[in-house]
């Protein structure tokens, strides 16, 4: 993170010093001087708020098919503000051997009651200490919606809930470890 910092940085102290060489050694007018100040003054305002808006954001991409889930946080819809609800889950992606690879990322999913149920359970399961790995489900809501018209982030006519996607969590099994054998003094 504070490498990313110091390089964004470092790039508006060498964008800067291109335009102060642009300023001193061109015979371009001072109006078209003072608008490139202007213009690149604005872009560092922009540019440095985007930054910061972003950090720590949840992802709305797809979630991986398979992934391990490190922690839920549910929000409910509020009527009264007229806020729409969210689910928001911190996941690894597994691989092949269903190990976790990768750094944890959060995703923010459709809220619906199915799906807050799931979640809710997830988090109190998490919170008695299992670990739980999770995959994608679809068509949960519409059993008839299936193959390729049920993509995960399509809208579809209907219902907003139709086609959306789901998701079911099992609880990692213990590793296998080899049998253990006694060894006599000899």
């Amino acid at each position: 993170m504070i490498e990313e910092r110091l390089l964004l940085t470092l790039a508006y102290v060498i964008t800067s010093a291109l335009l102060l060489l642009f300023c001193f050694y061109t015979s371009f007018s001072k109006k078209i001087k003072l608008s490139g100040v202007v213009a690149l003054t604005v872009f560092y305002i922009f540019s440095w708020q985007g930054y910061l808006g972003i950090l720590g954001w949840p992802t709305s991409e797809e979630l991986p098919e398979k992934f391990n889930i490190n922690w839920v946080v549910i929000e409910e819809p509020n009527k009264v503000l007229n806020q729409e609800g969210g689910l928001f889950l911190w996941v690894r992606e597994l691989n092949d051997a269903d190990k976790p690879i990768g750094d944890p990322r959060a995703y923010k999913l459709f809220w619906n009651i199915e799906n807050q149920k799931k979640a809710q359970d997830a988090l109190h399961r998490i919170k008695e200490g299992e670990q739980l790995n999770g995959r994608k489900s679809y068509g949960v809501l519409n059993k008839d919606n299936e193959g390729k018209k049920s993509n995960a982030y399509e809208v579809q006519e209907g219902e907003p809930e139709l086609g959306r996607p789901s998701f079911e969590f099992v609880e990692v099994p213990s590793p296998d470890l080899p049998p253990k054998t006694l060894i006599m003094d000899q």
